[in-house]
């Protein structure tokens, strides 16, 4: 045993020097006299010390001891000391004392702060002083000479010591005017933001560090920017608010879809995270300016970024690939809505124009984008775009009353059909099957329009006659089902509204309805010939153009019948029945199963022309009204029983001869009756009965052995009073008695012409 380990008696405890620990020492013991600090904690603590200590001496130096040398020596002193402490890291890196370099880094970034603000102040001109906007600007200037020192250097805490003089520098800015503020403090916050990506660009040997940094810089940025916008929002003069509104809600619309694609192309999650703060932030600063601007221009983007704000956020949560491309698209169309109102507030443009320029202008800018940012932004254009064009219908349809002596309403103005018309380029973002029908529409908005402004009395018709020409080429040519029936339907609509412009009266404000429902009934027939000359494929397209086509027709020769009857016959009624005769006519050729129908309605419509004809000519005879009828009936029926002889004579013949010999017959019989007519009919009746026999028909037979019967019944009354009293008598008691006679033979021969007229047809 060593000497020093030997106790002294009386005295307890361990000796003052003792030696080392015996062999037999517990481990837990040993570990309880372990080093509670390692060498890296202190040297960590130590470092941060001394930084902060020089670092507070830097400042003491610069606001204390300033005042107390002179200008020289001030600067060289601090100059000096500056530029000693840039220069020291980079060379303590050579010897790998990386944490006395960082320390060090940091110190001099701050140094430099304080050197730029004290140099700047040393050289103002005498009873000026060092001004927020100045202490900004300066800020600014040293965070991008620190960013550039922290490139060459390669260290990392140049990057943390970014914070304090920018978080400063930002604080003085908001003490300046309104518009200086928010430009200095965006300017740090867009400093921040470089420096930001600068670190991720050149990385150090600590990763971690440069990974939180540049969070943390970003971070800062944004809250920066953030706080510009308020500052502007609260403090922005007020002719200046539209447009700084406007600006701010382009932005906040551009972080937005910034935001939804790098979500939707699977950036990382902090970076989809500081986009959509970004987002957020700028949203509120442009809600609040748009509200203080109180522009009504700026609803619209207003509300725009929030619904897209909500749309983009809630696709965090929804991953579903059917709602994907919503996100996107709504941003893509908040950004033209933003544009467009900035546009219209700047350069006081008319809205409607400044939208149809940032609709042109976000399909030229798609071309640039990746494909699915692109699609996204051609669709919401497209979407933008059919709300402007719909906007310009609205406006051109007030041409309707302008056609007919009304005054433009003061929205319409001739940027409608200029925008209508170059709308037109959005024909390349229609899908196949719509470019032809897209076209058609905007033509002829772009006619309404026109025709509502241009100062001739002839311009509105011509309007709404290109329109209803383009409503017949989507009719006709259109491969959707549904866009041709509702084009035929629309059709009828544009050719009526054609044909009563066309015949108002300016001077006497009145629309001529006779000629107007005659061109009406006449372009219809004219559909009705081409529908059945060039039937659709599509069935329901046919039926329901047909129905169409034969529903207003009607309607039109109802009303030119009714006006026919109250004022008086006009040239217009009987034409319109002829040309739907022809019509039918053209239908009955073309469509094989409906013939019948088709011939029918033709004879009834020409029988209306003839009829209207003969009373517009002025004539007083029955039969110029009843002959022609019932010689086309009679050729109608021949026809049927030539196509079918089948059909029975009743069907076939019976009608053309009641409506011949009926009202003849009615005007012939009586003392009244004129012996020509009586003539005329029993002549009519006796051929027809010849014919009857000959063809073996039993409806003629029968309808003219009664005209003749009442004929000669009509004659023996007419000459009764001339006949001697025993005549009749004695011709009586002859025929009783040679009936008596022949009763037998007189009854085979009864049967005999029953059973014959019964096999008739």
């Amino acid at each position: 045993m060593n000497r020093t380990d030997t106790p002294r008696p009386g005295v307890e405890g361990p000796l003052p020097h003792p030696g080392p620990p015996s062999a037999d020492t517990p481990p837990a013991e040993r570990a309880e006299r372990r080093a509670e600090l390692t060498t890296k904690s202190v040297q960590i603590v130590l470092l941060c010390l001394g930084g902060l200590l020089l670092t507070a001496g830097i400042i003491v130096f610069t606001a204390v001891a300033w005042r107390q040398l002179g200008d020289g020596g001030r600067l060289t002193i601090l100059a000096g000391a500056t530029g000693l402490l840039l220069a020291v890291p980079p060379a303590l890196t050579r010897f790998r004392l990386w944490a006395t370099a960082e320390t060090l880094a940091a110190t001099a970034t701050l140094a430099l702060w304080c050197s730029a603000l004290a140099g700047y102040y040393l050289y103002l001109p005498g009873g000026t002083g060092l001004t927020a906007v100045a202490v900004a600007r300066w800020t600014a200037l040293v965070l991008a000479a620190a960013i550039l020192y922290r490139i060459a250097t390669r260290v990392s805490a140049p990057a943390w010591a970014l914070l304090p003089p920018a978080a400063t520098g930002a604080a003085f800015a908001a003490f300046g005017d309104a518009v200086e503020a928010a430009l200095h403090m965006g300017l740090i916050g867009a400093v921040l933001a470089g420096a930001a990506w600068t670190v991720k660009a050149a990385p150090t040997r600590h990763t971690a560090s440069d990974q939180w940094s540049a969070r943390v810089l970003l971070a800062a940025g944004i809250t920066t920017v953030f706080l510009a916008g308020l500052r502007t929002a609260f403090g922005l003069d007020t002719a200046l608010l539209p447009a700084v509104a406007a600006v701010a809600s382009l932005l906040a619309a551009t972080a937005l879809l910034a935001h939804t694609h790098a979500h939707a192309a699977g950036a990382s999650r902090p970076a989809v995270l500081v986009l959509g703060l970004t987002g957020a932030a700028l949203v509120v600063t442009a809600w609040i300016l748009a509200f203080r601007a109180e522009e009504p221009l700026l609803a619209v983007p207003a509300f725009a970024l929030a619904i897209t704000a909500i749309v983009a956020f809630a696709s965090w949560s929804d991953q579903s690939e059917d709602v994907a491309w919503i996100a996107p698209t709504a941003a893509s169309a908040t950004v033209i809505t933003a544009l467009a109102s900035l546009g219209a507030v700047v350069t006081d443009a008319y809205t409607l124009t400044a939208y149809a320029g940032a609709t042109a202008l976000a399909l030229a800018v798609a071309l640039c984008f990746p494909a699915p940012l692109a699609q996204a932004m051609r669709n919401s254009a497209a979407a933008v775009g059919a709300g402007v064009l719909t906007w310009c219908a609205a406006l051109s349809l007030t041409a309707f009353p302008v056609a007919f002596g009304a005054e433009p309403i003061d929205a319409l103005r001739w940027e409608i059909p200029a925008i209508a018309a170059a709308c037109a380029l959005g024909a390349t973002v229609v899908r196949t099957g719509w470019k032809r029908d897209f076209l058609a529409v905007v033509a002829a908005i772009a006619a309404l329009g026109a025709g509502g402004l241009l100062d001739r009395p002839w311009a509105p018709t011509a309007s709404f006659a290109v329109a209803t020409i383009a409503t017949l080429l989507v009719a006709f040519t259109s491969p959707g089902p549904r866009r041709r029936i509702t084009a035929w339907i629309m059709a009828h609509l544009w050719i009526a509204a054609t044909a009563f412009a066309a015949t108002y009266d300016r001077a006497l404000n009145d629309v001529d309805a006779q000629p107007a429902f005659m061109a009406a009934a006449i372009c219809a027939s004219a559909l009705l010939a081409a529908l059945h000359a060039k039937p659709p494929a599509a069935v329901l397209v046919r039926t329901t153009a047909r129905i169409s086509a034969h529903a207003v027709t009607i309607v039109y020769l109802v009303w030119l019948t009714a006006g026919a009857v109250a004022n008086g016959v006009q040239l217009y009624a009987p034409l319109a029945f002829l040309a739907y005769a022809v019509a039918l006519a053209v239908a009955a050729l073309a469509d094989r199963p409906n013939r019948l129908g088709h011939v029918l309605g033709s004879c009834t419509a020409a029988t209306g022309a003839q009829l209207l004809l003969t009373a517009y000519s002025g004539a007083a005879t029955l039969e110029y009204y009843t002959a022609p009828p019932a010689a086309l009936l009679l050729g109608v029926g021949l026809w049927l029983l030539r196509r079918d002889p089948a059909n029975g004579s009743w069907a076939a013949l019976a009608p053309a001869l009641v409506l011949g010999f009926g009202p003849s017959l009615v005007l012939a019989l009586g003392p009244d009756g004129e012996p020509w007519r009586r003539i005329a009919v029993g002549t009519a009746a006796l051929a027809v009965l010849l014919l009857a026999a000959n063809r073996r028909w039993q409806a003629p037979l029968v309808i003219a052995s009664v005209v003749l019967t009442a004929l000669a019944v009509n004659e023996i009354v007419l000459v009764w009073s001339l006949v001697p009293k025993w005549a009749p008598l004695s011709v009586g008691g002859a025929i009783l008695i040679a009936a008596g006679a022949t009763l037998e033979q007189r009854r085979r021969d009864l049967a005999r012409l029953s059973r014959s007229l019964k096999a008739m047809r």
